[in-house]
Formats: structure tokens, sequence, C-alpha cells
């Protein structure tokens, strides 16, 4: 008899709490973006990538060779700067209306940030070859990307001489300076 009775109390007190309601979603965070997607690389992520790749390279002219590596505090900051402008950049390629979708978007997305903080630590280490090796990997992070996203920037012809005299930028890079 107790045990029918603790049921009939336990029964219809399991039930309101099985039949109340979930509390509704937090709701979005209060982001307000500025440019479109086509902007956000042009202003943003382009030219901290810049920062990164044009610090440490080899130009090969008629005069000689030059290795160009940061030589003080100040160009090993701009570095930094370019790094971690990239690498928080990146993250808000993940912000809803910028993210193309859940998935592949946001994996590439990551690796971008995972890339430009590593350039970031190598920056910070002030180790030239780790700023290469790594501008490297924010290359292939970009053109995986560009690959799945926008292709056409991969196939870009259109202002690139092939005279053996000089080579222009692509146009996307062009206009990312203007």
């Amino acid at each position: 008899m107790r045990a029918t009775l603790r049921l009939s109390i336990l029964i219809p007190a399991l039930g309101l709490f099985a039949c109340k309601e979930a509390p509704p979603p937090p709701p979005p965070p209060p982001f307000h973006t500025i440019l479109d997607l086509k902007q956000f690389m042009l202003l943003v992520i382009d030219p901290a990538a810049d920062l990164v790749w044009d610090s440490v390279k080899t130009v090969m002219t008629k005069k000689g060779t030059e290795e160009i590596s940061p030589k003080n505090d100040e160009q090993w900051n701009t570095v930094r700067t370019g790094a971690a402008t990239l690498a928080e950049a990146a993250n808000l390629l993940m912000l809803d209306g910028r993210a193309k979708d859940k998935n592949e978007w946001m994996t590439a997305a990551r690796r971008l940030t995972d890339t430009a903080e590593k350039a970031l630590k190598a920056a910070d280490a002030k180790d030239p070859a780790a700023v290469f090796a790594t501008g490297g990997e924010i290359y292939e992070a970009c053109r995986g990307c560009h690959q799945r996203y926008a292709p056409r920037l991969n196939n870009a012809t259109e202002g690139v001489k092939d005279d053996n005299k000089d080579t222009a930028k692509a146009p996307a890079a062009d206009a990312a300076k203007k």
C-alpha cells in the first residue's frame, strides 16, 4: 500500500518535470559587422597576412640575391602585429553572416587562426626561419579555403606577366593596395 501511495505521488511529480519547457536559447551576441566578406578579406585579412609574408623572403635580381628579415624590435613588432591581427581576424570569419557553413568553413578559419598563432610565436622568438615556414602554412590555409569557397582566386591569371622580366601581382592583391 505504501509503495502504491509513493508511486501515485512520484509519477505525477515526474510528469511535472518532464513537461517543463526548456528555457529559450540565449540571444545572439550583439555583433554588428561593418564589412562584407570580400571587403573584410581585402582590408583586414590580406594586409595582415602580407605583414607576415613580406617580412622574411629572398629577393633575386640582376644585381644579386638579398635576404630580407626583420632586423630590429620595430620590424619584429610589425610581424607580430600582422600575425596577431590575422589570428584574431580569422576568428571573425566564424561569425554568423560571414561563415559560409558550420563545417568546412569553420575548420578552414580555425586552421588560419592556428597557423597565424604559430607565426606570432615565431615572431616573438625572433626566428626568421620559423616565420618563413609558418608563412607557407598561412598560404596553404588560405589556398585551401579559396579552393573550396573562391576557386576563381586560385585560377586568376589576369595581371600576371610571363616574360621573365616582370611578374605583376594578381588583381585581388592590387585591389587590396588601393
